[in-house]
């Protein structure tokens, strides 16, 4: 004997509808944690290599659709320092350009130069020719391991205190009295001394910081448990 039921077409569009409306809230709220996620593990990465969190703080994330919610959507993670990011992610080789023989890379002997008006980041290191402007010397140069060269001068040490109050390291230019012999100063004798600003190398590799892919996978392999935990807080 064969029985049977009817469901009418308005009753069935309500539960297609209802179930639609929970995979859609699903979907949209395991999207939701699958982009926070990934971008913070990206920004992790970034503060674990020491590289600041200005930098990590470029890893930003979006859910489409914005507003609302849907069966199907997506997330987007994206860095607005994509060069650098790219460059720490495969850990690229920098080689000179416009001629130049050599990249210089400066040491932490190398003064700061405040930044021009206008001009956003606070300071940066001097480069080579504003360093031999500053000391009025030429940079001299000595040879070193692997066809580099190492870039000093001829400077006098002492010491500046920080904003925290700890002593640090100070260089300023050797008169040609100074160069080679001691002078008295108080009850301490100095002299000039060689102080190493810059490594000249031909090429030089930055080393692999971030696995940009490995975090991406981690996360879209968790799209699907996060799914079936929301879709079942639904029902």
């Amino acid at each position: 004997m064969a029985t049977g039921f009817k469901v009418s077409t308005a009753k069935w569009a309500g539960v297609t509808k209802s179930v639609e409306g929970d995979i859609a809230k699903a979907s949209t709220r395991t999207m939701d944690v699958v982009t926070v996620g990934l971008k913070g593990e990206l920004r992790d990465q970034v503060l674990k290599a020491g590289m600041g969190t200005k930098l990590a703080n470029t890893w930003r994330g979006r859910r489409y659709p914005v507003s609302g919610e849907s069966i199907a959507p997506a997330a987007f993670v994206f860095s607005k320092a994509p060069e650098i990011i790219d460059a720490f992610d495969r850990g690229v080789a920098i080689r000179p350009v416009n001629g130049q023989r050599y990249l210089a890379i400066p040491t932490e002997n190398v003064p700061r130069a405040t930044a021009g008006p206008g001009v956003r980041g606070g300071t940066h290191r001097m480069t080579p020719a504003e360093v031999e402007t500053y000391f009025n010397q030429d940079l001299k140069f000595l040879t070193a391991k692997n066809g580099r060269l190492i870039a000093y001068i001829d400077a006098v040490g002492g010491f500046a205190p920080t904003i925290l109050g700890q002593p640090m390291p100070t260089f300023r230019r050797a008169t040609p009295k100074q160069l080679g012999r001691y002078y008295r100063t108080g009850k301490a004798f100095k002299r000039a001394v060689r102080v190493a600003m810059f490594i000249l190398t031909p090429t030089a590799k930055l080393p692999k910081r971030f696995d940009v892919d490995a975090a991406a996978r981690h996360w879209v392999g968790q799209v699907e448990p996060i799914f079936t935990r929301n879709l079942s807080a639904l029902s």
